[in-house]
């Protein structure tokens, strides 16, 4: 595997996928707070809000794949490490750095206090700095990780079998928090976090490993064979639906009824939504890509692009928004979480389309691979 990696433009518009459920996830948040558990409309939001928590595990899983597709087949030294951590560091630190004392301001409303440097330092440590950017923490420690995980992969025996060794952990983990770790007191706050944690995401990361260690036998072998092809897509479209809408029903079920299921039911219907949603949408933005000049296709691979600023800019778009306050009124109440998603996507999307588009420090903001000019670079 030590030939030129190519660009694989699904992961774009997977990128993209994922950007606009993150979006609903952060708008539809309060709708489900201001609306009664009685309303008719309730379970609609129930819906948008709970289907789209696929989005986190998503992006993971892109990192996972275009960090393995990349990387596996390098040479693993001192040069190859040293470069690694440098893209990052500009790609992800630097960036994540500056949105996270942006948000630290304006929670302050921009009027520090003689103590705001300590906790400014605890909050970017920590991924605790805005709501959103604990995302940021998980990547940064998976971006630690990795040069690990690739002298893992040299041998034959872990490339074969890193998907479920990586189950087998996050599940390990998982029980272990259960059983232990959640009743442990004076420990620090973030060990009692388990979404910050990305041990809690390791199965879905490896699963991704594993297909970007094999994905050109697997287009392959599915090349060689169209019937084969077409109904692994369908199961994988069908376990996609079929476990996003039992995710949701234990949600709704929960949350109206106060009938919440076991936590391990719920763990597992989670987990395998997760996988399911990556590997489906990988092969939606496949179906999409063969009319490449299409509308929705050239939309979302520009979403792609821009996903990183939207991912940090919308929650600023959504902070004014709510200055506004929520109409009683029916119709209206419904106009305005439309809009709220609408002026987040958009607002947030042109943002960072224009800084790209026309400030060469744009690098700094939103990474060096942030280009909509060029064609992107599989390189991450």
């Amino acid at each position: 595997m030590t030939q030129a990696r190519r660009y694989i433009p699904e992961i774009n518009l997977l990128r993209a996928m994922a950007i606009l459920a993150v979006v609903m996830i952060h708008a539809t948040s309060n709708a489900l707070v201001q609306l009664q558990t009685s309303s008719s409309f309730y379970g609609l939001y129930v819906f948008l809000h709970e289907f789209a928590v696929f989005a986190v595990p998503a992006f993971i899983f892109i990192s996972g794949f275009v960090l393995t597709y990349n990387y596996v087949g390098k040479p693993l030294n001192g040069g190859t490490i040293a470069v690694f951590y440098r893209k990052r560091i500009w790609n992800a630190v630097l960036p994540y750095a500056i949105f996270s004392l942006l948000y630290f301001l304006l929670k302050a409303k921009f009027a520090p206090t003689a103590d705001s440097a300590t906790k400014f330092l605890g909050q970017l440590l920590t991924g605790q700095a805005y709501g959103h950017l604990y995302f940021m923490f998980v990547i940064i420690q998976y971006y630690i990780l990795f040069p690990i995980l690739l002298l893992a992969l040299r041998s034959g025996w872990v490339r074969r079998h890193i998907w479920w060794i990586g189950i087998v952990l996050q599940f390990g983990y998982y029980y272990l928090n259960r059983e232990y770790i959640v009743h442990q007191t004076g420990w620090p706050d973030v060990l009692h976090r388990t979404g910050s944690l990305f041990i809690s995401y390791f199965g879905v990361f490896t699963v991704a490993m594993w297909i970007a260690i094999h994905y050109e036998r697997i287009l392959s072998w599915f090349a060689a064979r169209p019937a084969a092809r077409r109904l692994s897509a369908l199961l994988a479209y069908a376990l996609w639906l079929a476990s996003g809408f039992y995710f949701v029903y234990l949600r709704y079920q929960g949350l109206v009824h106060k009938d919440w299921a076991d936590g391990q039911v719920f763990t597992y219907t989670q987990f395998v939504f997760n996988i399911a949603s990556a590997i489906a949408l990988f092969l939606l933005s496949n179906l999409i890509l063969r009319r490449p000049k299409a509308l929705l296709a050239r939309l979302l691979g520009n979403i792609g692009i821009c996903s990183f600023g939207i991912y940090f800019v919308h929650p600023a778009v959504l902070y004014y928004y709510r200055d506004m306050p929520v109409p009683g009124n029916g119709m209206l109440f419904h106009v305005y979480y439309v809009c709220e998603y609408l002026a987040a996507l958009l607002v947030a999307w042109g943002i960072t389309w224009a800084i790209q588009r026309n400030f060469r420090w744009a690098w700094i903001l939103f990474g060096t691979s942030s280009v909509p000019k060029k064609k992107p670079s599989a390189s991450q």
